[in-house]
């Protein structure tokens, strides 16, 4: 099942959270575009961001089985003020068989979607140049 991970976790585990999600900004060639060569700067972005207690928009997630790291993002849109719960990165930290990836979007998506309505969000969005997706 998927937990949203608190400020302790994160901080008591950044270093071994922040390489795969390091691994994933550089994983493909739209990655590659939005992250090359500044993934240090982006990941202290991220951490501050999952770090500050007045500002909760992003969110660090992790499965019972520490197989997968999901990073969240509430957007607003400037024109409608609608939020919408970003996916902004999903990536395995060891490798599965592909009943278990199946079994992990199955198990997870209700736990987003309960989150994204928590907190007033309308849809749930992910972008990605994976061509499986």
């Amino acid at each position: 099942m998927l937990r949203l991970l608190d400020q302790r976790k994160i901080k008591e585990n950044w270093e071994t959270y922040k390489e795969p999600l390091k691994e994933a900004m550089c994983s493909t060639e739209g990655a590659l575009f939005f992250f090359s060569g500044n993934t240090k700067n982006v990941l202290k972005s991220i951490l501050g961001r999952l770090m500050n207690p007045f500002n909760t928009s992003m969110h660090l997630w992790i499965d019972n089985d520490n197989e997968y790291l999901l990073c969240t993002y509430i957007q607003i849109c400037e024109f409608t003020n609608k939020k919408t719960l970003l996916l902004f990165s999903l990536t395995r930290t060891k490798d599965v068989d592909n009943s278990t990836i199946l079994q992990r979007w199955v198990d997870g998506y209700p736990v987003m979607e309960k989150f994204a309505k928590e907190n007033g969000c309308e849809g749930i969005t992910a972008y990605t140049d994976l061509p499986y997706f």
